[in-house]
């Protein structure tokens, strides 16, 4: 049995219509009838998650888990604001979150009625489309209930494109009748999806003008898994001369030039002078390096292309001439066919040569080593998450083994709600899922844990090294007398009883030889429970070993 509410089962059938039967529910009463109705409906799969903000994180591994729009429902609201960070990330990872927040009806904004505030259109420009339903009362109100979801749903997927959008649902007392048996049929607005190509001519020129610079570079930012731009970047490197510059959460294989931003931190400006490009192809989405932004800002490039699915404007470099909307494997393809560089590649072989000065880390016990152990181990097709900061930073210096998918809320780079969205990909896609991450990220967003969706193929290595480690790497910083207590936050919190209280196996490493004991136990694929890693390190030694890594090359590469 459904509810009896109008908008409540406009919206129900045609979340089914348009195939979103995920969804990712926080409790309340404001929005029982929605929850009910779903819940009551063997079609939709149900998550329960009881803190908004992590909801709202967790909806988005479920997103990028099934490859396909994922709804997160709350009740009204201070509540429904803390679905805002995730809405955000959502926004600029480009991931279709359909956001549904039950609300109170309108008559009552303002007239201190409990969980009452404005609420439409309360996420501003960070969603494609906000839509305040009617009640249903009559049946235009139906038709335009109708017509604002179907708005809403579409507006996550436009031609490619995708991102969050927002359906505010007002619902009256009395809440709690649900005697429906079945839901109505329903209006169904679909869009085909147009394929991007360029007029023939078009492609034509830029094809000639690929040809005739001597310098290229392609830099890759995030990317999801499956995009299909490995094998025309690989044609463009060795064919071509490109150098390809590929942050480590492109998902594209090791072996491209991944550690740039080592060797733009070491090499000396003779050495960079011989790797400014004139033509600079960008695709995909944030970078991880802050060094490769400031080098390619100074750099002076004759042109820069971005290309880019949604037509939207991101000149990241400030040297930005074309916006080329297309879809990126294709224009890539069509490079191929360019002529041959006849300067026999020197441009990526002055890269090939300048990166081959940079080698892994060695590093006595640290963050550092943590990270490398950790990554050198994962196990093939195994999915690697990592937070923001540290983790991110150190996963960069590593190679890592084929076949592992690699994902990061580096959409807004904020800390909170990497365990969450870890937590909710482990749930949705029954894959092996690792987690590397912080102290400070996972106590931030401990809230995670405490769901009955934790999947005993989730596993989590947590960095304690008392705080906000990063902060002690940032030059001049370390002059504040504010740094310990106020910027970095340090702390004596451990996670282990909480984690076991949660229902996970939890190992402890504090050198070396703990963690290499630890790591086999902490790899394998078996068991019944989901399992944390909690080594505990030094925030001093941590600062200590990058900064040496760094000295070393830089006197290296003088």
């Amino acid at each position: 049995m459904y509810s009896d509410k109008k908008n409540v089962l406009q919206l129900t059938a045609l979340l089914k219509a348009h195939n979103i039967t995920h969804l990712v529910l926080s409790p309340g009463s404001r929005n029982a009838p929605l929850i009910h109705s779903f819940a009551a409906d063997s079609d939709f799969t149900c998550y329960s998650v009881v803190d908004e903000r992590s909801a709202g994180f967790f909806a988005l591994g479920v997103v990028q888990a099934l490859q396909r729009p994922v709804a997160v429902c709350c009740t009204s609201g201070t509540a429904a604001l803390n679905l805002a960070p995730a809405v955000a990330e959502a926004y600029y990872q480009e991931l279709p979150l359909l956001v549904i927040t039950a609300d109170r009806p309108p008559a009552w904004i303002g007239q201190t009625d409990g969980q009452t505030i404005p609420q439409m259109g309360m996420f501003g420009t960070l969603v494609r489309r906000s839509a305040q339903l009617p009640e249903g009362k009559d049946a235009e109100e139906e038709w335009h209930c109708n017509r604002l979801i179907n708005e809403a749903i579409l507006s996550l997927d436009k031609d490619g494109s995708f991102g969050p959008s927002h359906i505010n649902i007002p619902l009256s007392e009395p809440l709690f009748t649900f005697n429906m048996e079945q839901l109505p049929q329903v209006r169904v607005i679909r869009r085909p999806k147009t394929l991007f190509s360029l007029p023939q001519e078009q492609t034509k020129e830029y094809v000639a003008r690929f040809g005739r610079s001597a310098r290229k570079m392609i830099i890759v930012g995030q990317l999801p898994p499956g995009h299909g731009l490995t094998g025309p970047l690989q044609r463009l490197a060795e064919e071509q001369g490109v150098a390809v510059l590929a942050d480590r959460l492109s998902n594209l294989p090791t072996g491209l030039l991944d550690r740039f931003d080592v060797l733009l931190r070491t090499a000396g400006e003779e050495v960079l002078q011989t790797l400014a490009p004139e033509l600079v192809i960008t695709l995909g989405g944030h970078l991880t390096s802050k060094r490769l932004k400031q080098f390619i800002r100074k750099a002076e490039i004759r042109e820069l292309w971005h290309l880019t699915s949604s037509g939207e404007v991101t000149d990241t470099f400030m040297q930005l001439t074309d916006l080329i909307c297309c879809e990126p494997a294709a224009f890539l393809q069509q490079l191929t066919a360019a002529p041959a560089d006849k300067t026999g590649n020197r441009f990526r072989e002055a890269w090939l040569h300048a990166a081959a000065t940079i080698t892994p880390p060695e590093a006595s016990y640290s963050d550092l080593s943590v990270t490398g152990c950790l990554l050198e181990q994962l196990p093939a097709e195994a999915t690697l998450h990592l937070a923001n900061s540290n983790a991110v930073y150190l996963a960069q210096l590593f190679d890592l083994p084929a076949g592992v998918e690699r994902y990061c809320n580096r959409g807004t780079n904020g800390i909170e709600g990497s365990l969450s969205t870890a937590v909710g990909y482990a749930a949705a896609s029954g894959r092996l899922t690792f987690l590397l991450t912080g102290d400070m990220s996972f106590f931030y967003d401990m809230n995670a844990l405490w769901n009955r969706h934790l999947s005993p193929s989730l596993r989590i290595l947590l960095n304690n090294n008392g705080g906000g480690g990063i902060f002690h790497t940032l030059p001049g910083l370390n002059r504040s007398g504010a740094l310990n207590d106020y910027v970095a936050a340090a702390h004596h919190t451990e996670a282990c009883r909480w984690a076991e209280q949660q229902g996970f196996r939890v190992l402890t490493a504090r050198n070396s030889e703990e963690l290499q004991q630890q790591l086999p136990l902490f790899m394998n694929r078996e068991g019944e429970q989901p399992v944390l890693l909690e080594v505990f390190t030094s925030m001093e030694e941590n600062r200590k070993v990058i900064q040496s890594y760094y000295e070393q090359l830089k006197h290296h590469n003088k």
